[in-house]
Order: C-alpha cells, then structure tokens, then sequence
C-alpha cells in the first residue's frame, strides 16, 4: 500500500491549530506517561496490562492509560494551572470497525475555574480551528452552531416519556447538602426501584425488561442506544447536556435534579467528545474508586486498585471541568471520512490476524 502523505499532513495541521489555540488561551501542554500502576477504574473499559521486572525479578503490574486523566488531575492537584494534552490512550476489548481502534489519540483538557457550560464555547472554538486548519469548506452538518439539547428533552421527543420524572420518581436527586439518596442506608432499594421503572419502560417499547444482573444504568444505556442515539439529529454538530447521575462517573452532581454536569458532542451521529464538571468531593470520589474496583473484580484483567488517588485529588482539584476529544474521529469527520480507515498508516486488524 502506498504512503498515504494527505492524512499526515491533515494531523499535523490539525495538532499545529489546537497547540497554537490553547497556548492563544493560556493553557500549558503536558506530556504524562503512558503506564500507570494504578488506572482509575471504569466497570466498561478493558484495560492492556504490562509488567515490570524488579530487580529481584517479581513482576510488579502496570497498565497502559485509557486516557491521561489519572495524571493530568494530580498535576491540578498539586498546583498545574490550566492544562491540555495530546496523547497515545488504549483500550482493550474494543470492537474493530468503523469508529473504534485498540489505540487512539485523545485531546484531553482541564480549564480551573470553568463549568461544564463554559466548555460548551471552548469546544465549539476548538472545532472551528481544526476545520479551519483541515477543511475550510466542511459542511453544516461539521462546522455549523452547535446545536444543544438536555437528555431529558431527547427522552420526550424521541422515546416518548419524561425520563426526569422517572429518576425523580426513584429518588434519584441530588440534595442541596451534596449527599445524594443514592449514597444514603437506602441506595440499593433505590437503585432496585430504578432498574423496575427502567425495566418497564423497555417493555413498553417492546424490548427485554430488566435482567438479573442489569443495574438501573445498564437499562439506561440501553434506552438511550435503542430508543435515542440513532435518532438525534445529526444535521449540525449535537451537544447533548444532563446525563443521569446514576451512571458511575467523575462528574459532579447538579443539586436539586437527577442529572451529572456532563455532556458529550456528536457529529454526524458519532460521539466525539465528553465533559465533566470535576467532582471534588472526596467521599464521592472514594465511593466512586471503590465500587467501579469492585465492578470490575470479574474482569479478565485488572489491576490492585489499592490507591491514595481519590484522596490526593481531592485535596488539592481546584474547581474545573475537563474535555476528553477523540481526534482521529474528529480528523476523520473533519475530512469528510466515512470511518477512520482513511487515517491508518498500518492495519492492525490485520496485523494481529499473522
């Protein structure tokens, strides 16, 4: 296969634009490593596993990160000021098709002192530089406004029913104290009552009910990825704000409503970036660690998730909210690509196939 130079040329101007728009803003690049002896645990990520030979030859683990925020939120702690990197991330278990690689590059940022909101204009800046940088004439459904939309009102027009008013119904709010329901003596009823009314709500479209081991955020993913997802509309870049808090992330809660400070945005349909405003609170953050460890306790690989991590975040994370890009989908968007074939130098599938 011959050297294909338009898509390296397309990165490199697209990497260029997006140092030249963060120094423009005040951030600092960072380079974090890429092994870590203890990843932040997320129940749906597989993670690549290593090992160090010590010198008395006892293997000592070590991952590849699946993103660089392990790193980049003990840099805010001990004092970084807003910051940005672009690095190699890794996951294992992905499926190899049109939008999913083993390995990718992911722009992540932090802006101190930013929402969740505020970010909104940051990424709609960001996006604007790399097609300017790549191309200049991409369509609306690339370059134009944003287009921003709650996830309850996507729940009302496309499945038909207030999902507010379901996790309302189950307690799932966020109190003005910060403590949430779902962190009380009464969590796990809670949790039940969730899963029942989620459950309910699949059958009534048709779909399979609540399982044994589905927890309220697995049947909320699956009406969203049924009923929602495919039907968003992808005619302008999609921001799609208010996700339920009963998914187990670093976003902090909204007092008062069910949801997490989060969005994510979609172009054309595909998922290219995700927010958080930072949770800082150290309790959540330990409950946090502690369960998604414990979710993963099945996993064909995983780590000693024993670490001082949460502790020493929350201590020291400023207010802030951080943005995690994909920029091979982003490029290949950008590019007018169907899928990021375009951009790889080596197949790996087939690779892995000899």
């Amino acid at each position: 296969m011959p050297f294909r130079i338009n898509p390296v040329k397309n990165r490199a101007k697209m990497y260029r634009a997006l140092r030249d728009y963060f120094d423009r803003c005040g951030f600092l690049e960072v380079e974090t490593p890429l092994l870590t002896p203890a990843p932040i645990p997320e129940s749906h990520i597989e993670l690549f596993r290593t090992e160090r030979i010590t010198d008395d030859e006892s293997p000592s683990p070590l991952f590849l990160v699946p993103s660089p925020e392990v790193w980049l939120k003990i840099l805010l702690s001990e004092g970084a000021p807003s910051l940005y990197e672009i690095g190699r991330c890794f996951r294992n278990g992905e499926q190899l098709d049109r939008w999913h690689r083993l390995e990718f590059t992911m722009l992540e940022w932090y802006g101190i002192g930013a929402s969740a909101e505020k970010n909104i204009t940051e990424m709609q800046n960001v996006l604007t530089a790399c097609i300017n940088a790549v191309n200049p004439g991409a369509p609306a459904e690339i370059s134009a406004a944003f287009r921003v939309l709650s996830m309850e009102e996507v729940f009302r027009d496309f499945a038909g029913f207030s999902l507010e008013s379901d996790l309302v119904n189950a307690g799932l709010v966020e109190s003005n104290s910060g403590k949430t329901d779902s962190q009380s003596a009464e969590a796990y009823m809670m949790e039940a009552y969730a899963a029942d009314v989620l459950g309910a709500r699949l059958k009534e479209h048709g779909l399979p009910g609540c399982g044994e081991t589905d927890s309220a955020a697995d049947l909320f993913h699956r009406l969203f990825l049924t009923l929602v997802e495919e039907a968003l509309p992808a005619d302008r870049p999609l921001i799609l704000t208010d996700w339920p808090a009963l998914v187990p992330t670093l976003a902090r809660r909204i007092p008062g409503t069910p949801w997490a400070e989060r969005w994510e945005l979609y172009v054309r349909n595909v998922e290219v970036a995700n927010c958080y405003g930072e949770e800082t609170d150290e309790m959540i953050l330990r409950d946090f660690w502690d369960s998604e460890a414990d979710a993963k306790s099945g996993s064909a690989v995983r780590a000693d998730f024993e670490t001082d991590w949460p502790e020493l975040v929350a201590k020291g994370l400023p207010s802030c909210s951080g943005v995690a890009v994909g920029l091979d989908r982003l490029l290949a968007l950008i590019r007018g690509d169907q899928g990021l074939g375009g951009l790889d130098l080596f197949d790996i599938s087939d690779m892995i196939r000899r």
